[in-house]
């Protein structure tokens, strides 16, 4: 049994693995697949009248594995983003999209459940909306690596605030439905704080973990991590923020260790905890994304979705919800991206983070109203597994839509270079033929020159020789002319003398 089980969550992994690879090429979010995997194993009590998780540490187990995963998710997030003017201003545009996002949405929500149960109050109604409000960010940052740099760094930095905030959101109505009021200065003293606490907390970590020599240091950063968010928990801090603040100073340790603080940082033992840190967060979240969407696929009650009793108001208010969702997204995100709002509007899903608030409702939040009890029991658990279906179906319809609109830019950039690189082959040539009749014209005017100065050598020649002729003929008919000459004057002499 021992083997089966090991056999069992190992290939698991195996097809989890596979799912990414599918997930990077076409765009279908791997975490659909694995919600509809776990959904599938909920036969295995109608075949084999076995149940492989049970009920009772079915809701336990999804908590622990949704925390850690919420930890490791924003880690991985936070050490993949760098500080610059650019990622500064995109985080301005994120934060203002997601925190008006979630509260306009959570306020919208609640007015739609209210509008449909009469007996359910405005605070409780923002109850099951604020979790429906939030963007999964366990879903949207496995999503994006294939973006460019703006829309990734737009969109990991738009769910992390959509989660902090959401948490922050869900704490204050906690208070209120403990205490009945919750004072402004107290929420922005405990942001506040917990914004100071973890940038020196972070600092702190960071240089000790740079002293320590051991080789399993990684995995005890991790857990002092997991450490800190439970404290800061107990606290009311904003325990996100700590795990968030961390791996960005990790990742910027550059920007943060400056000045003063420089000469307290080794650059070579920081940036090795740095890559080590990174591999360690990225599989950690791997594995446990996988098992948490699956387990949570497992929990879900379907035979009360597809009740007749309950399947018309859990379709009908699942589109309502699904329809505001997108329509007030539209709306915030026109003016605040000021470009094209595709894909970025239908990159909204729900899933781990909602889940996690859902189980956090208090119990005693319907006491002494047998109806509203009910549609908390068999009507909300259906809204929200549409809800988070529905989104995540919207975003991969729009994820593939997207990649192939990519690959049709790739293609058509390749053929560009490929017919850009053909008229210069083509002016190669030219060039070619262009020296080569100018090495024949020279050629051939060369050989006409050689030629006509060979012609003109020979003219000389023949002329100098004609010349040289002409001047020993001359010499000799005036040789003769003076030997007859004197021939003639002796014969003279003579015949005086005579």
């Amino acid at each position: 049994m021992i083997y089966i089980i090991i056999a069992a969550l190992a290939t698991i992994i195996i097809i989890s693995h596979f799912l990414n690879i599918f997930s990077d090429k076409t765009g279908v979010p791997s975490v659909l697949i694995l919600i509809l995997f776990g959904m599938l194993l909920q036969l295995d009590q109608a075949w084999f009248n076995f149940e492989i998780i049970d009920k009772s540490i079915q809701k336990p187990l999804l908590k622990i594995l949704g925390t850690g995963g919420l930890i490791l998710i924003l880690l991985e997030a936070a050490l993949d983003l760098k500080l610059n003017k650019t990622m500064i201003y995109a985080s301005i545009k994120a934060f203002i999209s997601g925190s008006l996002g979630l509260i306009v949405t959570a306020l919208a929500g609640a007015y739609i459940l209210q509008y449909w149960f009469n007996d359910l109050n405005f605070l409780s109604g923002l109850f099951f909306a604020t979790p429906l409000a939030i963007l999964s960010s366990a879903i949207i940052i496995p999503s994006t690596h294939t973006f460019p740099e703006d829309k990734k760094s737009f969109l990991i930095y738009e769910s992390t605030f959509s989660d902090v905030l959401g948490l922050l959101m869900f704490e204050i109505l906690l208070g209120v439905f403990a205490h009945g009021n919750i004072s402004v200065s107290k929420v922005v003293g405990e942001l506040g704080l917990s914004i100071i606490f973890s940038i020196v907390i972070s600092i702190i970590l960071i240089y000790i973990f740079q002293r320590i020599k051991s080789t399993t240091k990684l995995f005890l950063l991790f857990a002092i991590l997991m450490l800190l968010y439970s404290i800061g928990h107990a606290l009311k801090l904003s325990a996100l923020l700590i795990v968030l603040t961390f791996g960005l100073i990790l990742n910027n340790y550059e920007t943060v260790f400056r000045g003063a603080l420089s000469k307290f940082i080794n650059h070579n033992s920081v940036n090795n905890i740095q890559d080590g840190f990174k591999i360690i967060i990225q599989e950690s979240a791997f594995v446990v994304r996988t098992f948490f969407f699956i387990v949570f696929g497992y929990y879900v009650a379907l035979e009360k979705i597809v009740d007749p009793e309950y399947i018309v108001p859990i379709a009908i208010i699942s589109l309502m919800l699904i329809a505001a969702i997108y329509l007030i997204r539209f709306t915030i995100l026109l003016p605040t991206l000021r470009t094209s709002t595709w894909p970025e509007v239908f990159l909204a899903p729900r899933g781990l983070i909602t889940i996690l608030l859902f189980f956090s409702i208090p119990d005693t939040l319907l006491d002494g109203n047998l109806e509203l009890e009910n549609i908390r029991e068999n009507i909300i658990p259906g809204v929200f597994l549409c809800v988070i279906l529905g989104s995540t179906l919207a975003m991969s319809n729009a994820l593939i839509g997207f990649k192939k609109i990519q690959n049709l830019l790739q293609e058509s950039d390749d053929d560009t270079i490929k017919i850009s690189d053909t008229p210069e082959v083509l002016d190669d040539d030219e060039n070619i033929s262009t020296s080569q009749s100018d090495i024949i014209q020279s050629d051939s005017e060369s050989q006409s020159d050689i030629i006509q100065s060979d012609s003109e050598s020979q003219s000389d020649i023949i002329q100098s020789d004609n010349e040289s002729q002409s001047d020993i003929i001359q010499s000799d008919s005036e040789s003769q002319s003076d030997i007859i000459q004197s021939d003639s004057e002796k014969e003279n002499d003579m015949t005086q003398n005579k």
